[in-house]
């Protein structure tokens, strides 16, 4: 049985010689599965898969309007994020985990019906082209958390 990151690593090698059907599926089964795939592959090698595939869904239907959406995320970050979602306690909770790291923050957006490239039920996430967004703005930030360090056991 292929592990989701092995069928990403797949798709980022094939993607480009597959039916974009194939891709659409293939991306909708493995994506919601995945955690921090930007760690491994840059923006635009996911761009590119989810633009070949078409719009990608597990159900939700393609946006008619704009969608304000929220991203939880490390100050550090060095790409742009393509993993957003439309509930912001979701983006508030993975800021609150990447601030055991470091500094984190929670950043809204609005994201043009263009910008969209898939929409999942998990987490109400939507994946988009992070060039495409417009008014983004930083909501707030969560300091880097440490536990503090105790000598008795």
């Amino acid at each position: 049985m292929t592990t989701p990151a092995e069928t990403l690593a797949n798709l980022v090698a094939t993607g480009r010689q597959l039916p974009p059907a194939d891709l659409n599926a293939l991306l909708r089964d493995t994506w919601p599965l995945m955690h921090g795939p930007l760690y491994h592959y840059d923006t635009a090698t996911m761009l590119a898969l989810f633009k070949r595939a078409g719009y990608v869904s597990d159900g939700v239907a393609y946006p008619s309007a704009e969608l304000t959406i929220y991203r939880g995320e490390p100050v550090s970050a060095t790409q742009p994020g393509v993993s957003w979602t439309t509930d912001r306690q979701v983006a508030t909770k993975y800021a609150n985990g990447y601030s055991t790291v470091g500094h984190a923050r929670v950043r809204q957006a609005t994201a043009p019906v263009e910008a969209v490239l898939a929409q999942f039920t998990y987490e109400d996430e939507v994946v988009v082209d992070p060039g495409l967004l417009k008014n983004v703005t930083v909501l707030g930030y969560r300091r880097h958390f440490t536990l503090p360090i105790s000598s008795a056991f």
